[in-house]
């Protein structure tokens, strides 16, 4: 009977074609604009996507993301320092700062500071010049990503950078922030000079901890201390995560996009596969008064649904996949982010869509009137 359903379903090109792309297109829309989303969701983590070597990242009890911060004391270091099971525990700068272009433009870029003796929180892959070339005076990296915003500088030249002279020593590999601005690295002391803080210099406290030690014990004394905060990365992430999606719009924005696929994906093969077991009541028909029992009818109704749906969502799904990969290989500034989850979520709303359609059309399959085959 599988055989006999595939032939109906396939007998009529039209209707089979229409209800594959109808579902490979709601698959496409809930699978791109869901990676869209988590991409964007995993660039509001900031430095926490490049900054890979501490433990416990410490800051001001307020701090609701990343990117908005309350600047930490020299002292409250000193104090994280001396809490047992911690190995280090350094500063790290994230601030702002406007680069003068050579045609008279600016651009606004994000400044990374590293302590200078041990250069934790520096980028993970330098592709051109060393990351101890920092050391030289004036001296600054640049994402390799970012050149192209600050006018293709080389090594050896020379930026403006808040009025001060910025020498361009090496580029590196970092991913860019909520904002997309270009990323620029230097020393924690000269990113204060590039882009001037009052007393409070430490915008966070990079924090690792001691083999032997554990990490939650190690961040309950860190807690102690009055007017900081310890998150693991993970932690941290999912907090700035959770205020992007509930203090902005683009949760909102992203999830009636989804939806909208997601109801286009119901209705359209719901009414397609509805018509399509209508035009086909004849053979139902034939089969009932051939004998055929009521389970193999319902078998051949969800064969036939089950083959739409894996097809119409791999060619969906694999478009929307394409996709992410093109953009992640250009390194597009469209973030992408293709989770497991995401596809098998998608997968099952494809199924669903699809078995709406196919639960009408068994209604009409079990009331069918044998008589129908002795019709015009």
């Amino acid at each position: 009977m599988v055989h006999v359903a595939l032939r109906m379903l396939f007998g009529d090109r039209a209707k089979y074609l229409t209800l594959v792309l109808g579902l490979a297109f709601a698959a496409l829309l809930m699978n791109q604009q869901g990676a869209i989303f988590m991409g964007l969701l995993n660039q509001a983590t900031g430095p926490l996507q490049n900054v890979t070597q501490p433990d416990l990242w410490v800051t001001d009890p307020g701090t609701k993301w990343v990117a908005e911060y309350r600047s930490l004391s020299d002292q409250k270091v000193g104090r994280v320092r001396s809490v047992p099971g911690v190995e280090w525990a350094e500063p790290f700068f994230n601030a702002w700062a406007v680069v003068e272009l050579k045609n008279g433009d600016f651009k606004r870029v994000q400044l990374m500071g590293v302590p200078r003796t041990t250069l934790v929180g520096r980028p993970a892959v330098v592709t051109r010049g060393r990351i101890e070339d920092l050391w030289i005076p004036d001296a600054i990296m640049v994402d390799e990503n970012s050149a192209p915003m600050l006018g293709n500088p080389e090594i050896g030249d020379v930026l403006k950078m808040n009025d001060r002279r910025a020498l361009v020593v090496g580029f590196c590999k970092a991913k860019r922030g909520f904002e997309s601005n270009a990323i620029v690295y230097t020393t924690f002391d000269r990113a204060q000079e590039y882009s001037p803080v009052g007393r409070k210099r430490t915008s966070y406290i990079l924090v690792k901890v001691k083999p032997d030690a554990d990490v939650a014990t190690v961040q309950a004394e860190i807690n102690r201390i009055a007017d900081v905060a310890a998150f693991t990365p993970q932690e941290f992430r999912k907090r700035s995560i959770e205020f992007i999606v509930t203090a902005t719009g683009i949760g909102v924005n992203f999830g009636i996009t989804i939806t909208l696929g997601f109801v286009v994906g119901v209705l359209l093969s719901a009414s397609v596969f509805y018509q399509f077991t209508l035009e086909n009541l004849r053979h139902f028909a034939v089969l009932r008064a051939m004998g055929t029992q009521t389970r193999a009818l319902v078998g051949m109704v969800l064969v036939q649904a089950l083959v739409v749906a894996v097809v119409g969502y791999g060619i969906g799904a694999g478009v929307a996949g394409a996709f992410a990969i093109m953009s992640q290989k250009i390194e597009s500034d469209l973030a992408t982010y293709f989770p497991w989850q995401l596809l098998v979520g998608s997968f099952f709303a494809t199924l669903f869509t699809i078995g709406v359609g196919s639960l009408l059309s068994l209604r009409r399959v079990l009331r069918i009137n044998v008589g129908t085959v002795f019709g015009a």
